[in-house]
């Protein structure tokens, strides 16, 4: 978990987007606390939220314009976890009373001493002898260090000078927060915050399953500006479902029409219909022809496809996830994964060149380059050219992966090429690439070379390439029956 270091009265930047998440979680109205003195409320973490993420505090509401807490920086949304109280040491009585006090809560407090780290001291329990003195005043030394105490056993030696005691102290609940505040309001506090990233993550990826078109600049804007990899991937993750939501507007917009949440399955686009069954968005039943939107989800987002749709086409996803597919522009494959997929969703013919990129270049993982091309298989004719002329190019993974696009495509032009290919290539590593990729084309051509090919290998019965020939044709086979 990511933690801050908070000090009143001096500043620091900090990005919260906690006030965005608090509208999907809906945080309640009770157990709220104004503090007066530091001009800002807060409100004990949600019980659920503690136990499903090992984590506890209370979390800023609100907080006053130009009040301390303001001065300080604390924004809404943030886990205050620690109040850290400070105990400047300029005499002996200082000193014992600092030790008083750090050791009232918890039994441990943390010595710092001149030119040496913080030396965390802990007892066993309530009433054992830290084992230390000190005398002086304006410079304290320490003049005593008694045996088998734990002052003994840590890095302190007679003639340290002390400089300050600090106390951390842990805010479990509202009621840690106003008694710690209560005791050291006098003296100069400093709080840590902790990012609650696992509620984080949980919000972005609501906000995807909301399918609300006002989630898209919220979600963008934390994809560029976190330097959080969780977030970021969550993020994108979220807007690759919004994407897909928002393809599916047509079959949602029947039932928006017919103000309804049920129509007859055979009504609707076959392929559109079995997304949605997919997304979780509706559920389908064969035998009584029915549709049905799923509650609370699916009879929601009829009422919101429209609006995504309209957003999502406006080309700034597709534009978006365009930057982020390089390697040299996104390190994380994850990143680049779900940035390839959205524009094979979106299928905008604006990409093709960044995608064939992608495809060519042998520093990148295959399974990315397989993507890549996989996407501009989704573009369709629009790339046959783009992929025929990465085909011509010597590298053989960068053959293999256009041609099993141009086979997804179709077509006559990149069935011919692919036919011209099977027909004259004796490179092994893509021969089974062409046959697959001109078995999905299908058409009485494609057809017939696959047969010219099978003569071909006849006399080669265990050769790799004839096995799968047969295995093409029994497919075949069994379509036309």
């Amino acid at each position: 978990m990511l933690k801050k270091i908070i000090r009143l009265g001096k500043l620091r930047h900090f990005v919260g987007i906690l006030p965005l998440f608090t509208l999907v979680f809906g945080f309640g109205c009770d157990n709220r606390h104004y503090d007066d003195r530091l001009q800002m409320e807060v409100q004990q973490l949600d019980s659920d939220l503690m136990n499903r993420w090992a984590t506890s505090g209370v979390v800023v509401l609100d907080v006053a314009s130009n009040g301390p807490a303001h001065k300080a920086q604390l924004e809404t949304g943030e886990l205050i976890s620690h109040v850290i109280v400070e105990y400047p040491v300029k005499s002996a009585g200082d000193f014992n009373s600092a030790m008083k006090k750090a050791l009232d809560e918890d039994n441990n407090l943390i010595l710092y001493l001149k030119d040496k780290p913080p030396i965390r001291i802990a007892l066993r329990r309530r009433g054992d002898k830290m084992g230390l003195s000190v005398e002086g005043n304006g410079t304290v030394r320490v003049n005593q260090i008694r045996p088998g105490t734990p002052a003994a056993n840590a890095d302190i030696q007679v003639g340290d000078i002390v400089e300050k005691i600090v106390d951390e102290r842990n805010i479990y609940s509202l009621a840690d927060y106003k008694k710690t505040l209560g005791k050291v309001v006098k003296h100069n506090l400093t709080f840590r915050t902790s990012e609650l990233i696992g509620v984080k993550i949980a919000a972005v990826n609501a906000l995807g399953d909301l399918g609300d078109a006002r989630a898209l600049d919220p979600l963008i804007d934390l994809f560029q500006n976190s330097h959080e990899f969780s977030l970021r991937k969550a993020a994108i993750s979220s807007l690759q479902r919004l994407v897909e939501l928002s393809v599916l507007n047509d079959i949602f917009q029947e039932f928006q029409r017919e103000n309804v949440n049920q129509l007859p399955a055979d009504s609707l686009q076959a392929n559109q219909l079995e997304s949605a069954a997919i997304l979780g968005l509706l559920t389908v039943d064969r035998v009584e022809n029915t549709a049905t939107l799923k509650a609370p989800f699916g009879t929601q987002f009829r009422h919101r496809s429209e609006a995504l749709y309209r957003s999502i086409t406006e080309g700034q996803i597709a534009e978006l996830a365009q930057q982020y597919i390089q390697i040299q522009v996104e390190p994380e494959q994850e990143i680049r994964r779900a940035c390839l997929s959205i524009l094979g969703v979106l299928k905008p013919t604006s990409a093709i060149d960044a995608l064939v990129t992608v495809l060519e270049n042998s520093a990148e993982i295959p399974g990315i380059r397989f993507q890549a091309g996989l996407a501009l298989s989704q573009i369709g004719e629009p790339a046959v050219d783009a992929l025929i002329t990465a085909f011509e190019k010597e590298d053989t993974s960068t053959k293999d992966i256009a041609a099993s696009a141009l086979g997804g495509i179709g077509g006559n032009k990149a069935r011919d090429r692919l036919i011209s290919a099977l027909e004259t290539t004796d490179e092994a590593a893509i021969l089974l690439t062409l046959v697959d990729a001109v078995a999905k084309i299908g058409d009485a051509p494609s057809i017939r070379a696959l047969e010219r090919q099978r003569e071909r290998y006849q006399q080669d019965a265990d050769s790799g390439l004839r096995i799968f020939l047969d295995e093409v044709f029994s497919n075949l086979a069994k379509k036309t029956m």
